[in-house]
Parts: C-alpha cells; sequence; structure tokens
C-alpha cells in the first residue's frame, strides 16, 4: 500500500471512530460535523474528501457492521456443535457488544433514526435474517429442530423478535436489561422451535 493510500485508510478510519463518538454522546441530530472533524484532529475539506456529508458518516459506520452477524456466526460455529445453542449464544454475544463496543452500539441507534431507516435496514435486516436461516437449516440437518418449524418464517419471526426487544428494552429500561429480557424470550419460544431433547441441553446465558 503506497503511504498516500496507507494516510487515506487511517483518516478515514479516524473519522468514523470520532463520528461514532460524537454520535454516540450528542445524538446524530444534535451533532456537527465540526465537532466530528475537531475529534477526530482533521480538517472539513479532509472530511469532505471521505464523506460528502453527516448522513454518508452514518451510514459508513453502519455498513462498518453490515458482516457482525456473519462474523459471529463463524465464531460461535467454531466452539459450539449445536446449531440453536450457536444461534442462542450468538444473540447474547450481540447484546454484549451493543454495551461494549461503541460501533456497534452507535450502528445499532443510527439504524433507529428515520434518516437512515429506509437507505440501510431492508439491508440489514436481509443479512440478519439470512445468517439466522442458515443456522436454522443447519439445525434442520442435524434433527434439532421440530418436524413443522418453517425455517423462514422462524427465521424472520426470530429476527422480528430480536430486533423488538431492542426498542422495548431502551424503552423501558435505556437497554440496561437487554440480556435478562433476551433470555425470558428464548426460554419462551425454544419450546416451540427444537425438539424437547434439544431443549434440554441448551444454555440461556
Amino acid at each position: 500500500m503506497s503511504a498516500q493510500r496507507e494516510r487515506a485508510v487511517h483518516t478515514r478510519t479516524r473519522l468514523l471512530r470520532a463520528a461514532a463518538e460524537v454520535f454516540d454522546r450528542e445524538g446524530f441530530t444534535g451533532s456537527s460535523l465540526t465537532a466530528v472533524c475537531a475529534r477526530a484532529d482533521v480538517s472539513k475539506g479532509a472530511l469532505y474528501c471521505h464523506f460528502r456529508s453527516k448522513e454518508a458518516l452514518g451510514v459508513a459506520i453502519i455498513e462498518e457492521q453490515s458482516l457482525l452477524w456473519h462474523r459471529l456466526r463463524d465464531e460461535v460455529l467454531a466452539v459450539e456443535p449445536s446449531p440453536i445453542q450457536a444461534l442462542i449464544s450468538m444473540s447474547f454475544e450481540f447484546v454484549r457488544r451493543l454495551e461494549t463496543d461503541l460501533t456497534v452500539r452507535v450502528s445499532a441507534k443510527l439504524l433507529r433514526e428515520a434518516v437512515f431507516f429506509d437507505v440501510a435496514a431492508a439491508a440489514q435486516v436481509i443479512g440478519w435474517v439470512t445468517v439466522v436461516r442458515e443456522l436454522l437449516s443447519l439445525a434442520r440437518e442435524r434433527g434439532e429442530l421440530r418436524p413443522e418449524v418453517n425455517v423462514r418464517h422462524a427465521a424472520e419471526q426470530i429476527v422480528a423478535e430480536l430486533l423488538g426487544l431492542q426498542f422495548v428494552a431502551q424503552a423501558l429500561s435505556g437497554g440496561t436489561d437487554l440480556g435478562v429480557r433476551l433470555g425470558r424470550v428464548w426460554r419462551a419460544t425454544s419450546g416451540c422451535l427444537v425438539t424437547a431433547p434439544v431443549r434440554e441441553e441448551l444454555r440461556f446465558e
């Protein structure tokens, strides 16, 4: 990589990190590009070389996390033989990263903003449903699912529950009890999803 290209990549990374910090602290609507530039210690001109607007910065942050569920799936399947347990564990790991990873947290917040919903939400949801559907299909191959389960419908329902759960937890507790709520949802729904012997072995944490 040339020195110029390396500097450009470094500047873009600094801008994304700075934007995430500013958006997290001030909210997207209350943030300014001036604050982002100050945080990243770059000029407005340097910012506009990479992003044409504040909205473009937000979309870039969301896109940085577009493959997160794919990465989590691979990480969990590497150590978890049960696809259903992998799905459950993956959802709890996502919740943990919402609490500990700035970019993941800000990306989730931005998706709730009207300005991003139309341009970014569909691709994100389709990606999440795809990952869940793949795990459910693998679970079916291994005999973990109940015979009446429709994999496509179940994948969409699980994603809908997880997204709705984030909204409810944020509204009622500021998101502080999301993990507890997630455990309750999995305990309530897993019995309709997997066979009785599989459910007895599942860990909801």
